[in-house]
């Protein structure tokens, strides 16, 4: 170290001491830097595609167990369809019935008054 300014020994002893306290940080911000750009940066990484990767296959089983259930109720009996076209059917013509009474009585009361 070169010749201190000051005549006090106490000041030398704890300007001496500051200096190796700052050179010790100096080197210890280095080693944290480097550790974290070769370790703890890359782990974290390593986990973060481990987490995105087990997310999408869970989904991807997610997905492929509703796409069978959806194609389970696809393939039901084909009696189930044609039941429910005959339930349509007769209510189709049910109502096509009701109306055809209603709205032929309604003009018939009309044309009489002439």
């Amino acid at each position: 170290m070169s010749a201190s300014p000051f005549q006090d020994p106490r000041a030398n002893d704890l300007l001496s001491r500051v200096s190796e306290d700052v050179s010790l940080l100096r080197q210890d911000i280095g080693n944290l830097i480097s550790h974290t750009a070769r370790h703890t940066l890359p782990v974290g990484a390593r986990e973060l595609a481990d987490t995105a990767r087990n997310r999408l296959a869970a989904g991807k089983v997610y997905s492929a167990e509703h796409l069978r259930a959806l194609r389970d109720q696809m393939n039901q009996p084909t009696t189930a369809w044609i039941g429910g076209a005959v339930v349509v059917g007769l209510i189709a013509a049910g109502v096509y019935w009701f109306c055809k009474d209603g709205c032929c009585a309604d003009e018939t009361e009309l044309e009489e008054p002439s």
